[in-house]
C-alpha cells in the first residue's frame, strides 16, 4: 500500500512541474507555448539516457534541465527574431523534439533504468 502511494506521489510531483510550466506560459507570459508539451519528454529521455550512461542521478537533474532551457530558446528565438506567430512556433519545435526525443533515446521508445540509481531510488534513501 505504502508503494503504491508513493508512486502517486512521485507521478503527481511530476506532473505538477509540467503544470506550472504551462500555466506560466499560457497565463503570466500569454504566450501559448505547446512546446512544453515535447520539453517535458526531452528531460525524460535525456535524463534515462544519462542514467544509463552512469552518470549521477542530481546531475542528470540539471542537464535535463538546460535541454528543457535550450528547448524553449529556440521557441523564442523562432517566435522572436524569425517572426514566425506564437503558437506555430510551439509547434514546429514540439514537432521537431519528437525526433530528438527518438535520436537521445537511442531510437527506441523505452529505456530500462530498473537496475540503475535514481533521484528516487539510491544508497542514500
Amino acid at each position: 500500500m505504502m508503494q503504491i502511494l508513493l508512486g502517486i506521489l512521485e507521478e503527481g510531483l511530476v506532473y505538477a512541474i509540467m503544470a506550472l510550466g504551462v500555466y506560466i506560459t499560457y497565463k503570466i507570459l500569454d504566450f501559448p507555448d505547446l512546446s512544453v508539451d515535447s520539453t517535458f519528454p526531452l528531460g525524460a529521455a535525456l535524463t534515462a539516457t544519462l542514467i544509463l550512461a552512469d552518470v549521477p542521478p542530481f546531475a542528470t537533474l540539471f542537464l535535463s534541465f538546460l535541454a528543457g532551457a535550450a528547448a524553449g530558446c529556440v521557441t523564442g528565438f523562432i517566435h522572436v527574431k524569425l517572426k514566425v506567430r506564437d503558437l506555430l512556433s510551439g509547434i514546429i519545435v514540439m514537432t521537431g523534439l519528437y525526433s530528438v526525443n527518438l535520436r537521445i533515446a537511442s531510437g527506441r521508445a523505452n529505456l530500462p533504468i530498473f537496475s540503475k540509481d535514481t533521484i528516487f531510488e539510491n544508497q542514500w534513501l
